[in-house]
């Protein structure tokens, strides 16, 4: 975190997580300097990264797909199945995926307008 703080100006741009498995200070430190979070199908199957994706605020989540590179169930993760991982973050955030889908959407014009 220390390069954002140092580095990024506050004026300029947004900074995205991929894959954050920090630990809960670093989301908060995360949290705090502006940061958004990009959480992938494979992350909630972990308990610790479930717990982490649990604690981040809902309008710092963006949705990733990773494929090829992780796999879920054997298989690749392609960019059509991020639906899944919409559905399982509003799980994990005890929401509708009607919310996880519009709270996305708001987090990534937000976030490029910046």
């Amino acid at each position: 975190m220390g390069h954002i703080e140092n580095i990024l100006p506050p004026d300029r741009g947004g900074v995205v997580l991929h894959w954050f498995t920090g630990t809960p200070a670093e989301a908060r430190r995360a949290i705090a300097l502006g940061c958004y979070f990009s959480i992938n199908g494979e992350m909630p199957r972990s308990p610790k990264h479930r717990q982490l994706v649990e604690s981040l605020p809902l309008d710092r989540l963006l949705t990733e797909t990773d494929g090829p590179f992780v796999e879920q169930d054997g298989k690749p993760l392609r960019p059509r199945d991020v639906g899944q991982t919409v559905a399982e973050l509003a799980k994990v955030q005890s929401c509708s995926v009607m919310t996880m889908e519009d709270a996305i959407l708001q987090n990534l014009r937000r976030l490029v307008s910046a």
